[in-house]
């Protein structure tokens, strides 16, 4: 694993460290949500079904945005008015839903977002796109812990062969992926937009947090 400084900067402006296509939008809403005991994607944080609002945040960074899902989501009114990406292997998780995108556009670098972010703000997806590195395999930020965080992430396509590589053994994890792989890390300018929300505890904590900041 490569440990880069994704901050590069001009007269004081964060500008991207590389050029070429901007990445397409994957937003992994395919998770079962045992402990929330409800689709996440569907949940209202901000006034509409949360994978709507991460699509409209994606797409402003992102030249299309995709919907990972699982078979048991297809037909729901909320995905239906998106491009979806059904996942045919259930149980691979993350990574199954990011083989699926690649199934359908080989060459594509997706950013990959997950859907229970609700904190996701602009300034982290900005920082992300442009600390990218098309070089490595994957530009990621590193969260305090050092822990790398891979549903936040743009996936360079070189990512591709060694992700079917490592399912193919039985390995779905991203994360380790990540740690084994060349990549571009990143400080996130604000850890909070990296908080995944898995409980109606947690869900209604975030409610009230936003609706009395």
């Amino acid at each position: 694993m490569i440990l880069l400084h994704g901050r590069d900067w001009v007269d004081g402006a964060l500008v991207p460290t590389s050029g070429g296509n901007s990445p397409q939008g994957l937003i992994l809403a395919g998770g079962r949500s045992r402990r929330m005991g409800e689709d996440k994607g569907l949940i209202d944080y901000h006034g509409r079904a949360q994978v709507q609002w991460v699509s409209g945040l994606l797409l402003e960074f992102c030249t299309c945005v995709r919907v990972s899902i699982g078979p048991r989501q297809q037909g729901l009114s909320h995905y239906g008015s998106m491009h979806t990406v059904v996942e045919p292997e259930p149980g691979r998780g993350p990574a199954g839903g990011l083989a699926s995108a690649w199934d359908v556009d080989p060459d594509a670098a997706w950013l990959l977002v997950a859907v229970d972010l609700p904190l996701l703000d602009r300034e982290t997806l900005r920082m992300l796109t442009c600390g990218r590195s098309m070089t490595h395999l994957a530009t990621a930020f590193r969260h305090g812990d050092g822990t790398l965080e891979p549903l936040c992430t743009i996936w360079e396509p070189a990512a591709r062969t060694v992700l079917e590589q490592r399912l193919k053994r039985g390995d779905a994890s991203l994360r380790r992926l990540l740690e084994a792989s060349p990549v571009r890390v990143l400080e996130p300018p604000n850890a909070e937009a990296l908080r995944s929300v898995d409980s109606p505890a947690e869900r209604n904590g975030i409610r009230r947090l936003l609706r009395d900041p």
